[in-house]
């Protein structure tokens, strides 16, 4: 049993825009829709901006671009292959 809690203290997303790994237990990143992520990297590069102080995001980042990520379509996704 002890994998079982490894494997939930590990628990990872993948931000919608970039497509990496993010640890939600040690990262900082901004939750929107339903279940989606960003990065922090992400998330400030889109204007988000984070006070450590109050541990919470003062600003949150412009989410254009990203409404097809709240359906399952993110852009890291879209480069796969193209026909």
């Amino acid at each position: 049993m002890a994998s079982e809690d490894s494997e939930e203290r590990e628990e990872r997303d993948v931000c919608a825009s970039c497509g990496a790994r993010i640890a939600l237990e040690s990262e900082r990143a901004f939750g929107f829709g339903t279940g989606n992520v960003l990065c922090a990297k992400c998330a400030a590069s889109r204007g988000g901006r984070y006070d450590e102080r109050r541990d919470a995001w003062d600003v949150p980042p412009h989410l254009t671009g990203l409404a097809d990520e709240a359906y399952g379509s993110a852009p890291h996704e879209a480069r796969r292959g193209r026909r």
